[in-house]
């Protein structure tokens, strides 16, 4: 009873202080950090998790990396970026899904219990709270006062702190880096990013099981528009489609949707869009789908497959044939061992057919964000990575004539093996005939 009171007097107070400060001119930000007072059986919540030994892995990895760098403390900063994959490491360290925040960080020490901080709105609802498997969490509107307070007591305030970013071309808001310098002037801050996710790309059991199942999903909803897309339908009928069918099937919502139906006789374009355009489906058309899907974990495992209303013409049937001669090449090299270097070679077919790529030829899944590999796309440099067993990538083969306006696109997600690769889409690599 006596603890019950001091938790409720803690709970009043936080609130008068919070009233306090926002009502003070001279700080908008609201208090330095909100902490839910009130004790949360997270069995009555059924977000999807994993194992307590799959974060007893994941844990010790990141304290391993650590010890390897040097550092006493790491910031993992996540955000909403790029269809919500902005909170990959933020989800694969504690298992919270952010909702509406700015961003949010995980302050992990090497020696101690690491902290979540998120949004203020957030750090009231119990339900957003169960969801993480870090019980220390905090929220504000602005998350640097969360984390100056926190290295403050923990005592680093002469340290090595890495800082690992949201996404390898993002970096954390200047508001928090210009805090942490001017709270902390003896320490150094050291940023990473892409040694940070190459811990993370041999996948365990767990993950392997996430990443199938978004196979799944991604096949379904393939088969649907097969299914149910006619002519007479619009694109919006497309995407909703596809959602109904993430969603039907179990999969997370939002994620990576990229569909468009084009002309293959006077086509305006030769790339997926991420919206609908009220466009009528015709006879002599062809869907471009990349399509995001993502289990309940949040694991994607893209697909798309060629589809069309009637017989392609011949222009479209040439990029069909060099599609699906670039698609098995590709296929047949990934194995361990395999670089940058043997993904090119074997989508040259693309540009010695007289085409041009401008999505990656085979890129990393999206959880962790944007790792590698990263090959074969025209505006970026290459992102090697060696392939070992258990990593997975997606193969994204998109032909596209000089000016971008004509284009077929056909991937999959593949999970590399001992002596391969095998796909985890398994509605097979063709062209489908409606």
């Amino acid at each position: 009873m006596q603890l019950q009171t001091v938790v409720v007097t803690l709970w009043l107070l936080q609130l008068m202080e919070e009233h306090e400060m926002t009502t003070n001119s001279t700080n908008k930000l609201g208090p330095r950090s909100i902490i839910y007072p009130h004790a949360i059986d997270r069995d009555e919540y059924d977000w999807p998790t994993f194992s307590d030994k799959e974060f007893e892995r994941r844990h010790q990895l990141i304290r391993d990396f650590m010890t390897s760098n040097d550092l006493d403390c790491i910031l993992i900063a996540g955000n909403s970026a790029i269809w919500e994959r902005g909170w990959a490491n933020i989800r694969w360290v504690s298992n919270f899904m952010g909702t509406m925040e700015l961003d949010a960080f995980c302050i992990f020490p090497r020696e101690g219990e690491p902290t979540l901080a998120i949004l203020g709105l957030n750090a009231r609802l119990p339900d957003r709270l169960a969801r993480s498997v870090i019980p220390d969490i905090r929220g504000a509107l602005n998350t640097r006062t969360i984390l100056v307070d926190r290295l403050n007591e923990l005592g680093l305030t002469n340290s090595r702190i890495g800082i690992i970013k949201p996404a390898p071309y993002l970096s954390i808001h200047a508001d928090h880096w210009s805090d942490l310098h001017e709270s902390f002037p003896n320490s150094e801050f050291v940023c990473y990013s892409d040694e940070f996710w190459k811990m993370r790309l041999v996948h365990s059991e767990e993950e392997v099981a996430c990443l199938e199942e978004a196979g799944r999903i991604g096949d379904a909803a393939v088969q649907a528009i097969m299914d149910e897309l006619r002519p007479g339908m619009t694109e919006h009928d497309l995407f909703r489609i596809i959602y109904n069918t993430f969603a039907s099937e179990g999969g997370e919502i939002p994620c990576m949707v990229l569909a468009a139906s084009e002309s293959m006789d006077s086509p305006k374009s030769a790339f997926q869009r991420p919206r609908p355009i009220n466009r009528e489906i015709c006879q002599g058309d062809i869907l471009l789908l990349e399509l995001g899907a993502r289990d309940g974990h949040g694991y994607e495992a893209q697909t798309g497959k060629p589809i069309t209303f009637g017989p392609p013409n011949a222009r479209y049937q040439d990029m069909l044939d060099v599609c699906l001669e670039a698609y098995e090449a590709i296929a047949s090299v990934l194995k361990p061992g395999c670089c940058a270097k043997d993904i090119r070679e074997a989508g040259q077919v693309i540009v010695d057919r007289g085409y041009t790529v401008v999505a990656p030829l085979v890129h990393g899944v999206f959880n962790p964000l944007d790792a590698g590999p990263f090959v074969g796309t025209s505006h970026r440099p290459d992102k090697d990575v060696i392939l070992e067993p258990n990593m997975a990538c997606c193969v994204e083969i998109h032909p596209c004539s000089e000016d971008i306006t004509a284009g077929v696109f056909m991937g999959d997600t593949f999970l590399i093996t001992d002596d391969g690769a095998r796909s985890l889409n398994h509605i097979p690599a063709k062209v489908y005939e409606v």
